[in-house]
């Protein structure tokens, strides 16, 4: 059992050396130190040449430790970088500071005028499917508008700059738009109270999310490095040895495009399952505070509000009966 226990672990262990050694940050140093040979070389020599040149050049011991303190950074960066994937989503969100906060007012802007637009042909086309008289280039129309309409905010106030911001605030207003639970405030208490397979599905989901955002800012970081580098090198006389450059430029931004619309497709799942967990489970944050629940539909908001209030504040509008939940006997 003990054997199979260490098996088991050497190769969890193994994977995760894997994953930090030949991932984005091993990409980064890597196309980095070659960017740098290139341009400037080694001994007079340039490329992958010099590398090897100067690899062959040093003892056993120097070879060893280059290796152990690439290893080391390589290692060190990665985990360094796993600390700022939630600063990452929220500038993917749209929460921008000065001065790309003034763009990201224009944009909104923008996005409450498309909002208004596409929300009134939505009506407009919601009234017509009713009386049974869409078409059927309106009714495939009318299922892009409901989608659309799925990801992002109820209302255009809370719209902000980006795709992926509109969609994960959609998911966080949907149980206080449904039930007057705030999500925000209810979540941590709420969380232990979901079933293990939830839980599960909710954490890997976010946990891609968290990923992608950080594989975005990666690919941020080395467009920030590659622009650096060519606005020292402008002149004509090494534009030839700034074309790899050029090319990496291209191919960060490529990165992080597709980086972005996995993140938007995570995001989607990731709400979505967090809605699940207040439409299917939310009578048990009641019971786990002996809150009386609400007895109908019409009763729901308020008392979700008002248990909200009570969570985050500690005040209620006036006395509150403690229902204590029926529990068999074991």
């Amino acid at each position: 059992m003990l054997d199979k226990f260490w098996d088991a672990l050497g190769e969890e262990m193994a994977k995760r050396w894997l994953d930090y050694l030949f991932g984005p940050a091993f990409l980064f140093w890597f196309a980095g130190l070659g960017l740098y040979t290139w341009h400037y070389g080694w001994n007079g020599k340039y490329g992958w040449d010099a590398v090897e040149s100067a690899w062959n050049g040093w003892a056993i011991y120097q070879q060893i430790a280059t290796l152990l303190i690439a290893i080391l950074v390589v290692f060190l960066s990665s985990k360094a970088m796993q600390t700022f994937q939630f600063p990452a989503i929220r500038l993917l969100e749209g929460y921008w500071p000065w001065p790309l906060n003034k763009l990201g007012s224009y944009m909104v802007s923008r996005n409450r005028k498309d909002f208004a637009r596409r929300y009134k042909i939505l009506l407009e086309l919601k009234i017509k499917d009713d009386n049974k008289s869409t078409s059927s280039d309106e009714q495939n129309q009318l299922r892009q508008l409901d989608a659309w309409i799925h990801s992002n905010p109820a209302q255009e106030s809370y719209l902000l700059p980006t795709r992926l911001g509109n969609l994960i605030r959609a998911r966080e207003q949907a149980s206080s738009r449904k039930y007057g639970l705030d999500s925000i405030v209810c979540w941590p208490r709420f969380w232990c109270l979901l079933p293990e397979c939830l839980q599960n599905e909710i954490t890997s989901s976010r946990a891609a999310l968290n990923q992608n955002a950080e594989l975005w800012l990666w690919g941020l970081l080395f467009l920030v490095w590659m622009a650096m580098f060519l606005q020292r090198n402008t002149n004509d006389t090494i534009l030839e040895q700034a074309a790899p450059a050029i090319v990496v430029v291209l191919i960060s931004i490529v990165w992080m495009f597709f980086a972005y619309r996995m993140a938007l497709q995570n995001a989607a799942i990731y709400g979505d399952l967090v809605e699940t967990a207040f439409d299917l489970h939310r009578f048990a944050l009641y019971d786990a505070v002996s809150w009386p629940r609400p007895i109908d539909s019409d009763e729901e908001k308020a008392k979700g509000e008002q248990l909200s209030e009570f969570l985050w504040r500690g005040t209620v509008g006036g006395k509150v009966e403690y229902v204590i939940p029926f529990q068999e006997d074991r």
